[in-house]
């Protein structure tokens, strides 16, 4: 994404070959002594201060190749520095830790970044095939919520709707809201949903058959009960039904009307009044 010129890197990598190269010789140096320890030629002392000085030199250069790695260095990178000029090594690649897109760049070519308050952050990149949606729950309705359900968001916006299933339930609710906050997890390959987007959400919180699903504003209430109106031969008949679960759109029938029948969806509160005014006649 970008390359950075640091006196600090220059320093690090010629601290770490100078380490690797004492340490290769002391490596040497304490092979050596322990082949003559082995032959009893030289003394143990010998062979243990130079088998010492060698672990010691080790650790040092270990440190140094951690410090190349907290700085971006790919073991490629460091493994090929012995050969790399010694004009190069104040360059360095600055690579994205993630596949995805640069949406804010706040460097400028040439800028001094990094220390005396200067900008630390060069780009801000994300990755837009998965998004989180926030959703606020309130406490009435959490127990209903777990990790792993399915969630239906749409958007009024452009009318687009899609799947997701929830990700995270907060253990703490909003002090300003009083609700839960959700997380939903959303593929979105085609990048159609954009963060800052506003949106609303489904959480499916059971899955069980429903025999006769009607539309909400299909039931009026009659002398008290539910009723919905039938279409006959010679019109709409009001016919008291058995409701049983609902949501914002819909209303479960449980007794009185079969799958298939045809009903008065829209206007039913006119054939309501209709009915009502015909008894008031008679």
């Amino acid at each position: 994404m970008a390359l950075l010129d640091s006196r600090e890197i220059a320093d690090a990598k010629g601290e770490y070959l100078a380490a690797r190269v004492s340490a290769d010789l002391q490596k040497t140096l304490y092979q050596r002594d322990k082949e003559l320890w082995d032959k009893r030629i030289s003394s143990e002392q010998q062979y243990l201060r130079s088998q010492a000085s060698y672990q010691d030199l080790k650790v040092k250069e270990d440190a140094a190749r951690r410090k190349l790695t907290f700085l971006g260095l790919g073991p490629a990178e460091i493994n090929a520095l012995a050969t790399q000029p010694e004009a190069q090594f104040e360059r360095q690649e600055i690579r994205s830790p993630i596949a995805g897109k640069v949406v804010e760049r706040r460097v400028d070519l040439g800028a001094a970044v990094g220390r005396d308050n200067l900008e630390t952050e060069l780009y801000s990149v994300v990755d837009l095939t998965k998004v989180w949606i926030d959703l606020a729950v309130t406490p009435g309705d959490l127990p209903l919520v777990r990790e792993g359900q399915a969630v239906t968001v749409r958007t009024d916006a452009t009318g687009a709707t899609a799947e997701g299933h929830i990700v995270f339930i907060g253990p703490v609710l909003d002090q300003n809201t009083r609700a839960a906050r959700v997380v939903a997890e959303l593929a979105n390959p085609d990048e159609t949903w954009r963060p800052g987007s506003f949106v609303a959400a489904e959480i499916k919180v059971s899955d069980k058959p429903v025999r006769v699903l009607v539309p909400s504003e299909a039931v009026q209430t009659i002398e008290g009960k539910p009723t919905v109106f039938v279409r006959m031969p010679e019109g709409f008949q009001a016919r008291a039904v058995a409701v049983g679960r609902s949501d914002d759109r819909d209303v479960e029938v449980t007794a009185g009307l079969e799958p298939g029948e045809i009903i008065a969806v829209a206007n039913s509160f006119t054939l309501k009044a209709e009915l009502g005014k015909a008894a008031a006649e008679d």
